[in-house]
């Protein structure tokens, strides 16, 4: 099969032996979407690998609706590709989701989670850059703790669990819920499940760790910050499209959110090394220090990425 690589230098050369044993594989080094169209317009292929800050959308399928037969990324999230119209036209998406056994070993987002959290609440970012700028102050940065807070957790799932886990080893009270119920089961010492509106209501510190997709779009909104405590703290690193962000703009300026981290923001996994257009929250977040935003890199631990893309690549050869 002739086997197109748009994220090559990123997997072990284990995995791309792997492939090249049996498959012609191409390595294309794509910088933006347009580059992307061109080259699927003029060059056919079977197995497409993708990454973040590429959108395959329907005009790249297109392009290869005759000969194409899978696209694969090494993500849970699917937002940056049209699952359904791949589907329609008989092209298998093979990523990382529903691959819980593995995925449960895997733990860099849930420790940028937890890492957000206490830069947010202990004020790391402005702290270090005074001391950078050779002062030694330590007044503006009276810091919150976590110890006997309330940590609520929105998705119990394989994420929710381990950072449920970092809470109470935090000496934390955590909450969870989940739409699924069956996830929330047989809670572990410290944690208890609760219904949506007493978590936003209870919690100092709310979480959020769902899967997207066009169902739950904007799932956190004006609604849900209305319910939650004043002075709480907001937390995102699943996706940006779950988030209204004008809303959670309203709830920082008003006070109604103490603060609030973010890895993600709404359309970012199609953007390709910069940010697409204006964003009114990194605008928020470049000169106000309650909002701390970075760039879509909880999974992208450096172990993670090696097992991640490893499994990948056997789980898509299983299938060729």
């Amino acid at each position: 099969m002739n086997i197109l690589h748009l994220e090559y230098d990123k997997y072990p050369s284990t995995a791309i032996e792997l492939l090249r044993k049996r498959h012609v594989v191409t390595p294309f080094n794509c910088y933006s979407q347009a580059e992307l169209y061109r080259h699927l317009k003029a060059n056919k292929y079977d197995v497409i690998f993708t990454r973040l800050g590429l959108y395959m959308d329907s005009i790249c399928i297109d392009y290869q609706s005759n000969t194409l037969k899978f696209i694969a990324t090494s993500t849970t999230g699917l937002n940056h590709i049209n699952v359904d119209y791949a589907n329609q036209l008989g092209i298998e998406v093979v990523s990382l989701r529903g691959d819980y056994e593995f995925l449960s070993r895997i733990k860099s987002t849930a420790e940028h989670t937890w890492g957000l959290l206490l830069m947010l609440i202990r004020h790391m970012n402005e702290a270090v850059m005074s001391t950078k700028s050779r002062k030694w102050d330590r007044n503006p940065f009276m810091s919150d703790e976590l110890s006997e807070k309330t940590l609520g957790i929105i998705g119990y799932g394989r994420l929710g669990k381990i950072v449920a886990h970092y809470g109470v080893a935090f000496g934390m009270k955590v909450l969870v819920y989940d739409c699924d119920k069956k996830q929330t089961k047989c809670l572990p010492n410290g944690i208890h499940a609760v219904d949506f509106s007493f978590l936003l209501n209870a919690s100092d510190y709310v979480v959020l760790l769902i899967n997207y997709d066009e169902t739950n779009k904007n799932f956190i909104g004006s609604t849900a910050f209305n319910k939650m405590k004043k002075n709480a703290y907001f937390i995102n690193t699943s996706r940006g499209e779950l988030v209204n962000e004008e809303d959670l703009l309203r709830a920082l300026i008003s006070g109604k959110l103490k603060g609030a981290a973010l890895d993600v923001l709404n359309g970012d996994s199609a953007w390709a090394g910069e940010v697409d257009g204006d964003n009114k929250l990194i605008e928020y977040a470049s000169i106000h220090s309650n909002l701390i935003i970075t760039p879509h890199m909880g999974g992208y631990g450096k172990d993670s990425i090696g097992r991640t893309r490893q499994f990948l690549t056997e789980k898509l050869l299983s299938k060729i």
